[in-house]
């Protein structure tokens, strides 16, 4: 049998290493939970948010982008909230969302394809004019998802005017 002060010491181990073997299980049991926006989302009724893209010139960073875009779109519908977006594309991103033709490469249909889900899924789709003439492109050879407004910055401005959060992609 052990003497007073062992006894205690073992107790006061034994009680540690429970602790231990507890607070790792909390841990490991967090590090498993599935990351979500709830916080950011609580009483949130609806998102209303501009995503402002223009540096973005390569069409597989646009993918990548435009299925983020998606993938924040569907997580706030399943957490209940509506999403009211915008997508704007200004500068030389314009050049990434012309009319694939029969020669299109697989990011010109994903982005084709991305654009048509965001529109089908209530976004608007805007391109700016002033750059559209500062760059030379012709307004005919959009997707067709996409409306060709006067001046971006109007839009920028206004929609924030009107309580939009504006996301500025890159």
């Amino acid at each position: 049998m052990r003497s007073g002060p062992q006894k205690l010491g073992y107790v006061l181990l034994l009680s540690l290493a429970t602790l231990v073997g507890i607070l790792e299980v909390g841990y490991a049991q967090q590090a498993r939970e599935e990351p979500n926006d709830a916080e950011a989302l609580k009483g949130v009724k609806t998102l209303k948010v501009v995503y402002d893209i223009d540096g973005v010139t390569e069409p597989k960073k646009m993918v990548v982008f435009l299925k983020a875009i998606v993938d924040a779109r569907d997580r706030a519908v399943a957490a209940k909230v509506k999403p009211d977006l915008v997508v704007a594309f200004r500068g030389p991103a314009l050049k990434l969302i012309q009319k694939a033709g029969p020669d299109a490469t697989e990011e010109q249909k994903q982005i084709a394809e991305l654009v048509a889900d965001l529109k089908k899924g209530g976004a608007k789709m805007e391109a700016c004019n002033f750059a559209v003439q500062v760059l030379k492109l012709d307004r005919e050879a959009f997707l067709p998802e996409v409306k060709v407004v006067a001046n971006s910055f109007n839009s920028l401005g206004g929609y924030q005017a009107k309580g939009y959060g504006i996301v500025l992609v890159q």
